[in-house]
């Protein structure tokens, strides 16, 4: 399987590096043995016989300071050594951790592809499975639809039949009620001509009989134009009869004078207002005429309201010489 063939790929690769690590510890370990001093060997040491002998002071403090600083300097290479090894060893541990996470990675994603695999390949029998459901379907379908299109031909055979049939019905009905309705049609001019005969003969009865009432009617308006005319005219001369008969004359005014004056009434003959349009250049002649319409009041007027329209607000040229 592809889990198999992944681990038989890294297999030999782990184990080279595992080897190769595994002597790197074991060197370390070894030069870590031989340069470290032994403590007992530096105790049983014999001391060194130095022979008495009169030295400079200050070279001896160079030659212990000298001596000081070589083991300092060797105490701290060993330290450097050991951190050194320390941290291979270190790294190497880190470097085994990321070849067994490889590892167990590639075995993750091996058994990952192999389950894919297995579900591609049930997939694909499902596919298979309902490849040959649909084909037996369509067989099916197929099948159903022959026998629908056979049939519907044979549907489409007896309604054509049919149909030709009431096409030759259809067609004979239509001949007989064209015959019907050509006879209707005779028969319908024949009463729209004696009916437009007619009406033309009661039209020509109206026009007649508008025209005579047209005639009277303006007869009639001549008529009621010459009585308004002729009850305007009495109407005025009354009213100017009647404000003459109430006027009088002032002591100071001679000579033949007249003015226009604008009188407002009411149909009772009530006089509203009085008011001098035209001058007679003398002012108490024109008060005096004022006075002369307001005490006339109320005024003959014409009992026709229509004539009387004219009497609402009219003037009257006041001359009573």
């Amino acid at each position: 399987s592809a889990v198999k063939e992944t681990m038989r790929k890294y297999f030999l690769p782990f184990l080279q590096s595992l080897a190769l690590h595994l002597s790197i510890i074991a060197l370390f370990f070894l030069n870590a043995s031989i340069e470290t001093p032994d403590p007992s060997a530096k105790q049983k040491k014999a001391p060194e016989i130095i022979k008495a002998t009169i030295l400079d002071e200050s070279v001896v403090i160079a030659k212990a300071n000298e001596l000081k600083q070589q083991q300092e300097n060797k105490k701290q290479l060993q330290k450097q050594q050991r951190d050194d090894y320390a941290r291979k060893l270190e790294q190497e541990k880190h470097h085994l951790q990321q070849l067994k996470d490889q590892r167990l990675q590639v075995e993750k994603e091996a058994k990952k592809l192999a389950e894919q695999r297995q579900a591609e390949v049930k997939n694909e029998q499902k596919k298979l499975q309902d490849i040959k459901k649909k084909l037996v379907l369509e067989q099916k379908k197929q099948q159903e639809t022959v026998r629908k299109r056979k049939a519907e031909e044979k549907k489409r055979a007896i309604a054509k039949k049919r149909k030709a049939e009431a096409k030759r019905i259809a067609e004979k009905k239509r001949q007989a009620e064209a015959v019907k309705q050509e006879a209707a049609r005779k028969e319908a001019a024949k009463q729209q001509k004696i009916a437009a005969e007619k009406r033309q003969k009661e039209q020509e009865e109206k026009l007649r009989v508008a025209a005579a009432r047209e005639a009277e009617q303006s007869r009639q308006r001549a008529k009621n134009t010459r009585i308004a005319k002729k009850a305007s005219a009495d109407a005025r001369a009354l009213i100017k009869r009647k404000v003459t008969q109430n006027w009088n004359r002032p002591v100071s005014v001679s000579g033949k004078l007249r003015c226009k004056i604008r009188i407002g009434l009411i149909p009772s003959g009530d006089v509203m207002s009085v008011v001098v349009v035209e001058s007679s250049g003398n002012q108490l002649f024109d008060e005096s005429a004022e006075r002369a319409v307001r005490k006339a009041s109320p005024l003959p007027v014409p009992k026709d309201p229509n004539v009387f329209q004219g009497f609402r607000s009219f003037n009257l040229e006041f001359a009573p010489d």
